[in-house]
């Protein structure tokens, strides 16, 4: 059993390895500056109080919750990578509050709005940061569903991307179709034809996030 299964993951990886690589490419590769993040702080060395430990704990958490979400990004874990940069908002916006006031009690949203009057962020890094909370909360609080219900079920807003399938004969093995993985494939008949594409739901979404979490972390350390 473990070793079929093990073909099949093999399988779906070799199906999936070129849109892989193209976006681990778009992400700035493996390593530093890409799924390594080149943009975090290095203020505390070693902690002995309360305090240190907390700022310690939080200053770590910025560099590995970076790497879980670029990964996911190449995976093709949009949602995934949605929240979790969202998460890295947080904890990068959390650590800089406690930096300077010990005090992190609050949601994202107003920790945004907090940053913006103490002057933490400037106000074009304001934008980002509403923005991914924005996207944060059409995938956790299901915003998407309630308020955009068309964008999903048809994969139609700019959260999402499609695209054509030209090969048809890449999806299907002698087991069957192939990307039976969480993939979406669309069909649709148009022009006497049927015509198939993939859909890469919050591919668009998470790209953006991504991108704008690591802007914003430039902002905060420049000189990392």
């Amino acid at each position: 059993m473990l070793s079929k299964l093990q073909k099949r993951l093999l399988s779906i990886a070799e199906y999936h390895s070129l849109e892989w690589a193209e976006r681990l490419k778009e992400v700035g590769g493996p390593g530093v500056g890409g799924t390594e993040l080149a943009y975090c702080p290095h203020f505390v060395q070693c902690a002995d109080t309360r305090d240190e430990y907390i700022r310690m704990a939080l200053e770590t958490s910025i560099p590995r919750t970076w790497e879980e979400a670029a990964w996911c990004y190449v995976y093709g874990l949009y949602r995934a990578c949605i929240l979790l940069a969202a998460t890295l908002l947080e904890i990068a916006i959390k650590y800089e509050l406690y930096r300077k006031e010990q005090s992190t009690s609050t949601t994202l949203g107003p920790l945004i709005q907090k940053c913006g009057k103490i002057g933490i962020l400037a106000e074009p890094m304001i934008s980002l940061a509403k923005s991914i909370n924005l996207r944060r909360n059409d995938v956790i609080h299901a915003n998407i569903q309630t308020h955009r219900a068309e964008s999903l079920l048809y994969h139609t807003g700019e959260e999402h991307e499609t695209e054509p399938i030209k090969d048809l004969s890449r999806n299907i093995t002698r087991e069957g179709w192939l990307t039976g993985d969480g993939e979406t494939i669309s069909i649709s008949f148009a022009g006497g034809s049927l015509t198939y594409s993939r859909v890469h739901a919050f591919k668009q979404a998470a790209r953006a996030s991504l991108f704008d979490v690591r802007t914003l972390l430039k902002s905060l350390y420049p000189s990392s």
